[in-house]
């Protein structure tokens, strides 16, 4: 469920976007809350090594149930566009640091499972295009956002896949996949930074 595709657009947020939002045991329910992460890409199919990049993911707020239901409307109605343009609208709900370079969260969500936790987040803008000028790489345009989906074990640690650039689609089970930029997701680890 959280594996990305480049060729065949998969679901992701799913849970996030299907699901209202749930207190997070032992989390905040609206933040602040950070998370120190690790994410890593191989460098292709005849990769000879991986990309190991830290990242900070700084959560103000989480996004509120009228929010949601605004971007997810906007994204049944009127496609990605309208996506995007409702994604750009919302209030910032914090920060994704990428070697000090910094993206604005607009979706954040947390939703409790028997487990621990899944997060997910939406940033405004790519983060990076993974494979971008390899040799008969795809175009960048129309992929206008990052997606990345965490999912915690009651300790506070988690693994997670990121598309650095993607689209998010109507369809599907529960009407939203995503198109991964790149041939694979990054593989993130994770820790929630105690506060």
């Amino acid at each position: 469920m959280t594996v990305f595709s480049a060729s065949v657009p998969i679901i992701v947020l799913a849970f996030a976007l299907a699901a209202p939002q749930a207190p997070s045991a032992g989390a905040p329910a609206s933040g602040p809350e950070t998370f120190d992460v690790v994410a890593t890409a191989t460098a292709g199919a005849n990769a000879k090594g991986t990309l190991t990049v830290p990242l900070t993911v700084q959560i103000d707020r989480y996004t509120p149930e009228h929010e949601r239901t605004k971007m997810t409307d906007a994204l049944k109605y009127n496609g990605y566009p309208g996506f995007v343009n409702a994604l750009r609208e919302a209030p910032r709900a914090g920060t994704l640091d990428v070697a000090g370079d910094k993206f604005a969260i607009r979706w954040a969500r947390s939703v409790d499972t028997d487990t621990g936790r899944v997060v997910t987040i939406v940033t405004d803008q790519p983060v990076g295009f993974v494979g971008q000028g390899r040799r008969g790489s795809k175009p960048t345009a129309g992929y206008e956002v990052a997606v990345m989906q965490l999912t915690f074990d009651k300790t506070g640690h988690g693994t997670g896949t990121m598309a650095a650039a993607a689209r998010v689609k109507p369809g599907g089970e529960t009407g939203v996949r995503i198109d991964n930029y790149a041939d694979k997701p990054l593989t993130l680890t994770a820790t929630v930074h105690a506060r």
